[in-house]
């Protein structure tokens, strides 16, 4: 009768024969990323090739170790180990580490952030003029490099009146960014410095790496002085060269850069300079002699009172003319006044009569309906103690009673009264 394997136990062999094979112990595997997107911790993506697709596994340790980005598509070198997951019974490539094909690690890196970076548009920020005439250059390089000493012979040659002051810092190795990180801090706070000379020799990229370090060149964007990089030989180019200001060639180009006018030159433009003056104030003051001679000839220092001819001539003239407009000025009103009292005067002779024959019209309106013209048509009003009488019972016989006629008035007493 056959003996059943439990899944367990089927699945522990095989994972046994996985680390007992010497042949899976180390593996090299070439493939193109697939399906990866990046977690917080460790990696779990996929390689292929034209048949084939492999799980491949890469711990967080492994994955830190990365000097680039994993991108889906690209073509990796894998350096590794076969393992067997026993919970799912699925086996992955764990790699122990993992290099692009064809291109180093830290050239990926680089060319990687050098595109992300000008994407941002940082390599054009910084575009400060370097200045004309430096008083204090600072430089943040190794102490007991060449780059300092041809910095300070080529300072001291073309502008010794410039001060140079050394920020000692670590340019390779592990230590090298914090190092770099802390000088360009210290020279920005100092706040007295024209110029920041950053460099180091030459080397491979593994020595020059410090200076494609994401966090010191995004620093560098926060220094408030123009900074001139200088980073390996004419041929090396790191991200730093990208962000300065000015990128150097040479350290002595860079001290060239940093002092743009040597001091034999300023000197010899002063000298030019104050000669120009020299001659330009010498044809001033001739031209201003010359001014004064002509003025010491003129007829008014010699005849001053000829001054006074032409301003005596033009008084008289404004005089004259200023009579002549008060008296025009007078002349207009008043002949426009005698214009006016004709018109004035039948005016009001119209508006008289115009009111006297209005004035008639109305006093015949008011006789029409005046008592007194009543009167005149042999009508009277009698009248008891001022009052109208209107009816025969407000008087009594003896009453005496006044009656008003067109022409005067009657008085008379009541002898009898007749009811109509």
């Amino acid at each position: 009768m056959a003996e059943y394997l439990t899944v367990s136990a089927l699945t522990a062999y095989l994972k046994r024969k996985f680390v007992a094979d010497p042949y899976l112990k180390k593996v090299y595997v070439t493939g193109e990323i697939s399906n990866f997107r990046q977690r917080p911790g460790h990696q779990y993506f996929k390689i292929k090739d034209d048949q084939a697709v492999l799980s491949v596994t890469m711990f967080k340790t492994a994955f830190s170790r990365l000097k680039f980005q994993l991108e889906p598509g690209m073509k990796v070198n894998i350096v590794g180990h076969l393992d067997l997951y026993a919970p799912n019974g699925s086996y992955s490539l764990i790699i122990d580490s993992l290099e692009p094909d064809g291109v180093g690690a830290l050239y990926q890196a680089y060319e990687q952030l050098k595109n992300k970076l000008e994407q941002e548009g940082l390599f054009n920020v910084r575009q400060a003029p370097i200045p004309r005439f430096p008083k204090k250059i600072a430089v943040i390089t190794s102490p007991s490099g060449a780059v300092i000493r041809d910095i300070m012979t080529t300072v001291s040659r073309r502008y010794p009146i410039a001060q140079l002051v050394l920020y000692p810092a670590v340019v390779q190795g592990s230590g090298a960014v914090p190092s770099l990180s802390k000088q360009i801090d210290a020279v920005n706070q100092a706040d007295d410095y024209d110029v920041l000379i950053i460099g180091r020799g030459g080397g491979s990229i593994e020595d020059l790496w410090a200076f494609n370090d994401e966090s010191l060149v995004r620093q560098m964007l926060t220094v408030d002085i123009p900074i001139i990089s200088s980073v390996g030989h004419e041929t090396d180019t790191t991200i730093a060269d990208f962000i300065a200001d000015k990128r150097a060639a040479t350290p002595t180009a860079a001290a060239e850069l940093a002092t743009p006018i040597p001091l034999a030159d300023l000197w010899l433009s002063i000298q030019q300079a104050q000669q120009q003056l020299v001659t330009i104030l010498q044809r001033e003051i001739a031209q201003r002699k010359n001014y004064l001679d002509r003025l010491q000839k003129s007829y008014v220092l010699t005849n001053p009172e000829r001054l006074y001819e032409g301003y005596l001539q033009r008084l008289d003239l404004a005089q004259d003319k200023l009579v002549r407009a008060m008296t025009l000025q007078i002349e207009r009103p008043n002949q426009q006044l005698q214009n006016l009292v004709p018109r004035l005067n039948q005016s009001m002779n119209y508006e008289m009569t115009q009111a006297k024959q209005h004035f008639k019209h109305v006093i015949a309106s008011l006789q029409l309906v005046s008592p007194l013209a009543i009167l005149s048509r042999g009508y009277s009003v009698t009248r008891k103690d001022g009052v109208v009488i209107h009816q025969l019972q407000e008087v009594s016989t003896q009453d005496e009673i006044t009656v008003q006629l067109s022409d005067g008035e009657i008085v008379a007493s009541v002898i009898e009264k007749k009811e109509k």
